[in-house]
């Protein structure tokens, strides 16, 4: 055999394992992070129910200092949609939509990355009032990756990383409510 059989051979030896190997891997990820915030839970929902909010807290806005933001409806209501396109950096291009909301209780939304892949990530979080100055905050995103791609939760996993970065969120999310009272 030639050394050029040999490394195609090795190659698709090495994708069939990989394909096999996503047969039997899981296909779904859950990232579910809590925090609580002294505050009162009506304060804290009327906080996170709005997107532009999110800018202030979430990790990924340090990332994308050259974005261009639009914004289509009223924000704090379902349907309404923050657009970004980061032109610097790592490219980056996609949406966020209030999908969701039930006052004082839970805000979905939905993440939309258009470029430079296509994912979508649903999410939501919810408020639970743990007395008159005490909110539990949890931030839930479960996603499915279908077969094949689900091989990249083998040598990835997606739940941790994503996990941390919705925690510096979180803990984010309760320095800036917290410190309002300074």
């Amino acid at each position: 055999m030639t050394k050029l059989k040999k490394v195609a051979a090795t190659l698709i030896t090495s994708i069939i394992i990989l394909l096999v190997v996503a047969l039997f891997t899981t296909k779904k990820y859950d990232v579910v992070r809590s925090i609580v915030i002294n505050k009162p839970n009506a304060e804290v929902f009327n906080y996170i129910k709005y997107l532009e909010s999110h800018n202030n807290f979430i990790i990924w806005t340090d990332l994308t200092k050259d974005t261009t933001w639009v914004y289509r409806g009223k924000d704090g209501e379902v349907g309404y949609t923050s657009f970004w396109k980061n032109n610097s950096g790592v490219k980056t291009e996609g949406e966020k939509e209030i999908t969701r909301i039930d006052q004082g209780e839970r805000f979905d939304f939905e993440l939309r990355f258009l470029y430079p892949f296509d994912l979508v990530i649903p999410s939501h979080m919810t408020t639970e009032s743990l007395g008159d100055n005490k909110t539990k905050v949890t931030w839930t995103t479960n996603k499915e990756l279908p077969y094949p791609k689900n091989i990249i939760l083998v040598f990835y996993d997606y739940g941790a990383r994503l996990g941390n970065d919705v925690l510096k969120g979180l803990n984010n999310l309760k320095v800036i409510l917290e410190d309002t009272d300074k």
